[in-house]
């Protein structure tokens, strides 16, 4: 691929390892491995380590714990060796992409070639010229191949067959027609990219064709068995490429700290053994890691005490156990997610006098626009933060259910040819970005008294079957123990008005839709309840974004934004289609009143991926306007009748 083609931050999602890119000459390729990431290329010995791959990692140690790896390396910037000068620390770095798929149309003849991965240039003929074939195969497994042409028409030529794709441009596949000229073996792709029910054989099972279980991202020599059912796709279909990716906002010591710690916290984060130290401290080795961080800092001249390194190695490495004191503990214990989720809520939320100004963390407290008292909770402004967002791994035709479900191992066997061994060695990628928000978190009162008096609605609006669906949906970080309509109904109440203030905020602030990102913090408990949400934008920037949502987070222009995104919220150009459907919709049928024309948004801005919305619990319905949530505060704001 050429230079300057893909942004360090598409690196993580869209175009990881594995996914396929087109560049701006209609050229496809595939996203090469982690193994050669970081590698330069040396005119004798070819691909080499970087010089200094310390200057790519970074650190987030919650992440890391979730994960259970060491460390991250956010992708090289490419930088040029000119002429006359000396080349900057790691020049000529690169992420390489392979051609793929291999098969090429002639444009004027149909005639089908295969060229090698090395070719530069596809010689012409006859007056036309080679396009990429269109058409690859996969399987839900991960693997991708190139499109078995010769087996799927039947041919059995002995040499090589004289292979010809005729696209008629018709709307259906049928019309799409293989044909080997030697043998007149001849077959349509009708059938080709249809997934076979449980039980039944696939188009390709019939005609003796099997997944390769190829890995061209990892080379020639990556395949490896499969025995999953094999379909064929378009190279630019958007469900060859899930990517997983998990994000962290980074948390401050909000204790005090003694100055020399604070001093020593500084330079512990900067040595670069400070991974293989954490590796140490997570498997609570802690005496081993104070140590030899403690010997690491000697080694620079830096010095310090053993009580000292611990104090400060205990505020790096261990944010959650502090940020917990005097909190609430949950009734039930947390699932994973969740629980890393409530750290966040935790800071977020504190009632401190003095704001938080930590370096990644800036968050000042503002009060509540006084008509929405009886909902609001509290209004922060996060005037700056840091979010470390890290790919782990993609799904190909369906997104997993439990994508964290053997970490790190499955990560390291789908990103890497040659996964590290060492557990202190392996890593993967991250961007980190910096940004603003608003942090909104709604009274429990009002929603306990809300449920209460509508639980009859709310029960046989969310039937046990639609919450079955919901909790599948893994991004909604559902509860351990059982879920029932209390849980399903709380956490589409804050969705939906996240929803509602991010398509109200487009207007207001001046970012695009896919520009604002939500960060949802719920959770149904009896002792620890979680009901607030974070609207943000991020930048890879260091110095973070312009400042236009926090200037909307002041009362004043917070109640009309409210006030603004309740009303538009309240009536639909699909109504009262959309506000009274019970059934389901959506890709996984997790959806209620949502749709396009009112609370949908770009898949970049909704952590669920646009599942989990009900308007209808927000606003109520054309027929029930009293039942939503907040339905007696839209007044005079042209509520539905």
């Amino acid at each position: 691929m050429g230079h300057r083609q893909i942004r360090l931050a598409q690196l993580i999602a869209p175009f990881g390892p594995g996914a396929l890119y087109t560049d701006k000459n209609g050229i496809p390729y595939v996203v090469c491995g982690l193994d050669y990431w970081h590698q330069a290329m040396d005119p004798t010995r070819g691909m080499v380590p970087c010089e200094r791959p310390d200057e790519f990692e970074r650190l987030e140690p919650r992440l890391a714990d979730v994960l259970r790896v060491s460390r991250f390396r956010v992708p090289p910037d490419f930088r040029p060796r000119l002429r006359g000068q000396t080349p900057p620390p790691n020049a000529g770095l690169y992420i390489p992409g392979l051609r793929f798929p291999t098969w090429y149309r002639h444009t004027t003849t149909g005639a089908l070639k295969r060229f090698n991965l090395t070719t530069r240039r596809l010689s012409a003929a006859d007056g036309g010229r080679w396009q990429p074939a269109r058409f690859v195969t996969v399987c839900r497994v991960g693997h991708l191949s190139e499109f078995p042409w010769r087996e799927w028409c039947g041919c059995a030529c002995v040499d090589a067959p004289s292979l010809v794709l005729q696209d008629r441009g018709g709307s259906e596949l049928s019309s799409v027609v293989v044909e080997c000229k030697t043998c007149g073996k001849r077959r349509s792709l009708s059938g080709a990219t249809t997934r076979a029910e449980e039980g039944e054989a696939s188009p390709f099972e019939k005609a003796g064709i099997k997944c390769s279980g190829a890995r061209p991202w990892l080379g020639d020599a990556a395949a490896e068995g499969c025995t999953a059912q094999l379909v064929g796709a378009l190279i630019n279909q958007t469900n060859l490429y899930f990517p997983r990716t998990i994000s962290a906002i980074a948390l401050p010591d909000l204790r005090e700290q003694d100055p020399q710690v604070l001093q020593v916290l500084a330079e512990c984060r900067d040595d670069p053994s400070v991974s293989a130290i954490h590796l140490l401290w997570s498997m609570n080795a802690r005496a081993a890691a104070r140590d030899g961080m403690l010997s690491a800092l000697k080694e620079r001249g830096i010095v310090t005490t053993a009580e000292q390194v611990e104090k400060a190695l205990e505020s790096l490495f261990d944010p959650d156990a502090i940020i917990l004191e005097g909190e609430e503990q949950p009734g039930a214990p947390d699932s994973e997610m969740l629980a890393f989720r409530r750290s966040e809520y935790n800071v977020l939320k504190l009632g401190m006098d003095d704001p938080i100004r930590s370096p990644d963390l800036r968050v000042v407290l503002s009060d509540v626009p006084e008509r929405f008292d009886p909902w609001i909770e509290r209004v922060h402004l996060v005037e700056r933060l840091r979010e470390t967002r890290v790919l782990y791994g993609f799904d190909r035709l369906e997104t997993s259910n439990t994508p964290l479900s053997g970490m790190p191992d499955t990560a390291m066997h789908q990103l890497f040819a040659n996964p590290p061994m060492n557990p202190a060695e392996r890593w993967l990628p991250a961007v980190e970005v910096f940004g603003e928000g608003i942090f909104i978190q709604l009274k429990e009162d009002a929603i306990r008294d809300w449920q209460l008096r509508n639980g009859a609605w709310l029960a046989n609006r969310l039937k046990d079957g639609f919450v079955a669906r919901m909790r599948d949906v893994y991004q909604t970080n559902p509860p351990s123990g059982p879920v029932d309509w209390r849980w399903a109904s709380r956490y589409m109440l804050v969705h939906s008005l996240a929803h509602i203030m991010i398509s109200q905020l487009v207007f207001e602030s001046g970012y695009g839709t896919a520009s604002l990102k939500e960060r949802l913090y719920i959770a149904e408990d009896d002792t620890a309840p979680m009901a607030g949400f974070l609207i943000y934008t991020a930048a890879g920037d260091s110095e973070g974004t312009l400042g236009g949502l926090v200037q909307l987070g002041s009362p004043e222009r917070l109640s009309e934004v409210v006030e603004r995104a309740l009303a538009r919220a309240s009536w639909c150009s699909a109504d009262p289609i959309c506000s009274e459907n019970t059934t389901g919709t959506g890709a996984r049928l997790a959806n209620l009143a949502a749709c396009h024309a009112c609370i949908l948004l770009p898949e970049t801005a909704c952590e669920t991926i646009n599942h989990a919305l009900d308007r209808a619990l927000v606003v109520g319905t054309p027929t029930e306007p009293g039942r939503g949530a907040f339905s007696s505060l839209l007044g005079g704001l042209g509520q539905i009748s």
